[in-house]
């Protein structure tokens, strides 16, 4: 007969086994909308099923390292919580255990060696005692745990309870299973509508069709960029007819054939109205479907060409100025020189006073006209210089003594100084030709506003702003400039003095041309005047490396006083043959003129009598004009002489009247030794002769 116990313990199976199962049944036909709520739902149904105070569902994040808990329920309150984290390296008796059994049924758990760990952290606060802990396995890895804990008093799990947490950690993998797939395919569908969106809203034409150029999708793009009426009219059309040609088509496949891919690969293919579309294609060849991608770079190819062609305009336009400038410069300078040289020699040989008088009249108006013309044609050649500039470093004191030499004259005839105050071994970071253009104009601008006293060019080495400095101070003893006018002076065109009765000539250019070019030199100009008397403009141009180097080298100083040089005459036995290549008649005169007693000439009026006679005669040296009318020029003329094995050495000296940046430079490059600029003196004629020849 049983006893007592065995009867209570088997009446009790009788009715919560059956209640357990329904709870099995119940939790594995159930369809909550999301995860949240069936752990909810399994805490909930669980915690009552075992009698328990205490469930909570834990899920292991990817790396194993953690566990969150997604749900606790506490029957006592009723409450649903989650949020703690339990981590691998602060528990790893438990982590361990987890991976390699199917429960942990622990009765004392502040004494079971497996999860005695959460004793001081969670079991004494929260008074629980026992704890049956069954892993949640999902896809053959770990997924969670869900743990039963009792509060308040031990209890010893039985296999029943056991086999039911176990049942449910099964029940609960297949549904966190079937929720995943569910999201996953949630998540796909959401995605490919994205996709699908992107694809029909793509600014580019994307397309599948097999190879023989059946379309069976085409997005929106593809449909407007062909000109289609619809969708449907799309996909009744074959890729072939968009070619321009049977070939094209062909060799387009076999491409693709041949390399799989082919990515940016140029077409012009040919809309469904007949117009064309320059494209870039993307195709990828998957057996024997290609997915393409299309991209109409046809109004991008047409704006190409129109910057092409606008570059090309722009081009031949500068090409076309700098040929002007170049032609304005020779047949401005090619009569002045004539006008020049002839007045200058009427005022020297003349034996009439009233002919010398009207002689340098004319040769003043000449200069006049002729500085205003190199003025506005140095301004005019600004921007072409930009792309011509050659910084160097420059020796200060050599270069303003070279460009002071022509102004002495002009000082001594107003009865000025010009002196100058050199800090010995200065040198400069500037472009040369620019400098000497800079410095010129603003010793010319000094001597003409100075009257009384004079003008003192001095050159210093300081330091601004973290820079260093080479300075040049161009001081007179002139009118002065009210300081509101500072600013003004540089205006192109604009003197202090202007209109009807104007009390200086000029063009108002030189500051202006000196401004602009120091700065493209990355300098600048200032200025500091008090009226009466005089000014100081300052040139700052970056200081060279080679001050350091020279500061203590001894330089030979230039004597502050220029006389005119002097030239050597040559006894008539000894005067050197010159051959002067010249087709303007009047020029050629004035050479001879200005040569005759200490040079021999002849003369050659185009490039073929100069070939001839170089041949027949050695000449000393060759006076070479640039521009010989129709035929072949000065510089080409000057290259075949230089293959003469007799004149490889001869210098030929280049007279033009092309005078603008860089024709300098071309010319020296091109065959010619030395160069001279139209208009030109006797004295500048005669003194470069002198230095050829002495």
């Amino acid at each position: 007969m049983a006893s007592k116990d065995q009867v209570n313990i088997i009446h009790t199976q009788t009715e919560i086994l059956p209640k357990r199962n329904s709870v099995l049944l119940e939790l594995s036909h159930s369809g909550p909308k999301d995860l949240t709520d069936a752990f909810k739902l399994f805490s909930t149904k669980i915690c009552e099923a075992l009698q328990l105070e205490r469930t909570s569902i834990w899920i292991y994040q990817p790396d194993q390292k953690l566990l969150y808990c997604e749900d606790l329920f506490i029957f006592s309150q009723g409450t649903h919580q989650a949020g703690k984290a339990l981590f691998a390296d602060q528990f790893p008796r438990y982590f361990s255990t987890l991976q390699n059994t199917r429960f942990i049924n622990a009765s004392d758990a502040r004494t079971d060696d497996r999860t005695s760990e959460f004793s001081e952290p969670y079991l004494i606060p929260e008074d629980i005692y026992s704890m049956l802990d069954t892993p949640i396995w999902y896809e053959g890895r770990l997924a969670g745990v869900l743990c039963c804990e009792t509060v308040g008093h031990p209890r010893n799990w039985t296999n029943d309870e056991i086999d039911f947490s176990t049942s449910a950690a099964e029940i609960l993998s297949t549904f966190i299973q079937t929720e995943k797939g569910r999201q996953l395919e949630k998540a796909l569908n959401e995605s490919e509508l994205k996709y699908r969106k992107i694809v029909d809203n793509a600014v580019i034409g994307i397309y599948h069709s097999n190879i023989a150029g059946q379309i069976v999708f085409a997005n929106e793009a593809m449909v407007h960029m062909f000109e289609f009426t619809s969708m449907e009219e799309a996909l009744q059309c074959s890729i072939e007819s968009l070619y321009r040609s049977v070939s094209e088509r062909e060799e387009f496949i076999s491409l693709l054939l041949q390399k799989k891919v082919l990515r940016n690969h140029e077409l012009t293919l040919i809309s469904k109205l007949g117009n064309p579309r320059i494209v870039l294609i993307n195709a990828f060849l998957e057996k024997d479907m290609i997915l393409g991608m299309i991209m109409d770079i046809t109004d991008r190819k047409k704006d190409e060409e129109e910057v092409k062609e606008a570059r090309l305009r722009a081009e031949e336009s500068d090409r076309l100025k700098t040929s002007l400038m170049a032609n304005m410069s020779h047949e401005f300078r090619t009569p002045m020189n004539a006008i020049l040289g002839f007045s200058d020699l009427i005022s020297i040989e003349s034996g009439d006073p009233d002919i010398v008088f009207f002689a340098r009249k004319i040769h003043t108006s000449g200069q006049r006209l002729m500085a205003t013309l190199k003025a506005i044609l140095d301004l005019a050649d600004l921007e072409a210089t930009k792309s011509k500039i050659k910084i160097s470093d420059i020796n200060l004191q050599l270069t303003i003594a070279d460009i002071l030499q022509p102004f002495f004259q002009a000082a001594n005839d107003k009865g000025l100084y010009l002196t100058t105050e050199f800090n010995d071994g200065t040198f400069a970071r500037a472009d040369e030709n620019l400098l000497h253009i800079i410095l010129h104009n603003m010793i010319d601008n000094a001597i003409k506003f100075t009257h009384k006293g004079g003008v003192t060019l001095e050159t210093d080495l300081v330091g601004a702003d973290g820079i260093s400095w080479s300075m040049i101070r161009v001081k007179d003893t002139g009118i002065g400039i009210p300081v509101e006018k500072f600013d003004f002076i540089f205006h192109e065109f604009r003197q202090l003095s202007e209109g009807h009765n104007r009390s200086y000539e000029g063009s108002g250019l030189g500051l202006t041309l000196a401004r602009k070019m120091v700065e493209l030199i990355n300098g600048r100009i200032s200025v500091e005047s008090e009226v009466g008397l005089g000014s100081v403009f300052t040139v700052w141009l970056p200081a060279s490396s080679q001050n350091l180097k020279n500061n203590a080298r001894e330089i030979t100083k230039v004597k502050e006083e220029f006389p005119l040089r002097t030239f050597k005459l040559h006894p008539p036995e000894e005067s050197p043959w010159i051959l002067v290549v010249e087709d303007n008649d009047d020029n050629a005169e004035i050479v001879k003129m200005y040569l005759r007693g200490q040079f021999k000439t002849e003369r050659a009026p185009d490039a073929s009598s100069a070939m001839k006679m170089v041949k027949q005669k050695q000449f000393s040296g060759i006076l070479m004009d640039i521009n010989l009318g129709a035929g072949v020029d000065g510089l080409i003329t000057a290259q075949h002489i230089r293959k003469l094995p007799q004149y490889k050495e001869t210098p030929i000296i280049a007279i033009t009247g092309y005078t603008m940046s860089g024709d300098r430079e071309k010319l020296l490059q091109g065959g010619c030794s030395h160069y001279l600029g139209k208009p030109f003196s006797q004295q500048g004629l005669l003194e470069l002769m002198t230095e050829i020849f002495e």
